[in-house]
């Protein structure tokens, strides 16, 4: 029997068009279901900085800091006033999550087929990660959005060297930045990539079109970068909790392995707080930037005192990057082993493509390398923090394009009767 026909379904848009209706009712559906009147995770502070900036503010002179960009609480703003109000932020994931879907699907599509390209969709849609976050008001669905919105038009506008769809790439990143500031770091150190590969002439025009959407991307946010300095007085401040961040990373009293506490934690978890309860207590004196240096200097501390045990941290955000294990005077979650099943198949085909990457280097196209680049950049720095699973699904629609870009061209599989 021809496998043509179920080929041929595979490949339909009607298929990858239910896919986009079935993400966004499943993620309206929760967004109902698990409405809280009481904010969880990072949610009082997305919508503190809402109501801030409601009232014509970002953060106070005596208060500056900056955890995370504007780009989220702006979106919130109509929606911070009330539990009731908050349930419109959070129906409002199901329409991110659905263009995600959609962005995933017409990315992959062009260079592998409809089969990569629905299963890179429903990878991305139906991710646990995102499931399980995905009716909070946090920033995850609107960074995939932002982030698969970002990778459709800029690899549109290299294909096409369509000036409307670079601009479009430009505005997609930018809004990216502003929603999860680490990005910030991965455009710099991906605009030295970009000019240090110069060099390959074929690539050349590509690479300048890459650094223009680059700079557009920067320039979106010069106000924001001019906002926080004229509030700290640091040169490109992207945010103000890198210390603490640091802190626990470099952290390596008995039990632990550079897992995050929240000041909350600090006092409530008996291990914890026997350990950075007074230290905690200290800190937390004296205004946010004294803080932060406060926090950077126990770090290197920490670091200086034992290299080798910070090493081990690093290790072990690895694994906690990609499968949330493991974790500091906590019990491991059963959840680990659905990551585990949902991230451990794509992290080995990804190490697969990586080897056919490199061995055929000039069948890839070129805006196919940079944005593994960007992948590398983004994953790579994520490690040298504490890290969550929530850091790591925002690449998941990347590292299948690439996987599915690698694979489709390389690689076939023939099942023969």
């Amino acid at each position: 029997m021809s496998s043509a026909p179920s080929l041929s379904i595979l490949n339909s848009p009607r298929l990858a068009t239910g896919l986009v209706v079935v993400t966004f009712l499943i993620y309206a559906v929760l967004a109902v279901l698990r409405h809280s009147d009481h904010p969880i995770w990072d949610e009082a502070r997305y919508l503190e900085y809402a109501r801030n900036l409601t009232h014509g503010f970002y953060v106070t002179d005596e208060d500056p800091n900056f955890v995370n960009g504007p780009a989220y609480p702006i979106v919130l703003m109509p929606f911070c006033q009330s539990p009731q109000a908050a349930l419109g932020g959070r129906l409002l994931n199901a329409f991110f999550m659905a263009a995600t879907v959609a962005f995933v699907w017409l990315t992959v599509r062009r260079y592998a087929n409809g089969p990569w390209a629905l299963a890179g969709a429903a990878l991305t849609g139906f991710h646990p990660t995102l499931l399980w976050m995905g009716f909070a008001l946090m920033s995850e669905p609107m960074s995939v959005f932002s982030l698969t919105g970002f990778v459709l038009a800029f690899t549109t506008a290299l294909r096409q060297r369509s000036w409307a769809w670079s601009l479009l790439a430009a505005l997609f990143f930018g809004w990216l930045i502003m929603t999860r500031v680490f990005f910030g770091h991965v455009l710099m150190a991906t605009a030295v990539l970009c000019l240090a590969l110069l060099l390959i002439r074929e690539w050349r025009a590509a690479l300048v079109r890459t650094l223009a959407i680059l700079a557009l991307s920067f320039g979106l946010c010069v106000p924001y970068l001019a906002y926080t300095q004229a509030k700290t007085g640091e040169f490109l401040c992207w945010s103000t909790n890198a210390g603490e961040l640091l802190y626990w990373m470099s952290s390596h009293h008995e039990g632990e392995n550079g897992h995050w506490f929240g000041k909350a934690d600090v006092r409530s978890v008996p291990e914890v707080a026997v350990l950075h309860d007074a230290f905690y207590e200290q800190v937390l004196k004296h205004p946010i930037l004294e803080r932060e240096a406060m926090l950077k200097a126990a770090a290197v501390a920490n670091f200086k005192s034992n290299p080798g045990k910070v090493a081990y941290n690093w290790v072990c955000n690895l694994t906690r990057l990609a499968f949330g294990f493991p974790r500091s005077h906590q019990p491991e979650e059963l959840r680990t082993v659905v990551l585990i099943l949902a991230n451990g198949p794509l992290i080995l085909m990804a190490i697969v493509a990586g080897y056919l990457g490199l061995r055929f280097w000039r069948t890839m196209p070129v805006e196919i390398w940079i944005l593994m680049g960007m992948t590398a950049f983004y994953l790579g720095g994520t490690t040298l923090a504490p890290c969550l699973p929530r850091y790591f699904v925002l690449m998941v629609p990347v590292l299948w394009l690439g996987v599915a870009q690698a694979w489709h061209r390389h690689l076939q599989v023939t099942i023969k009767p």
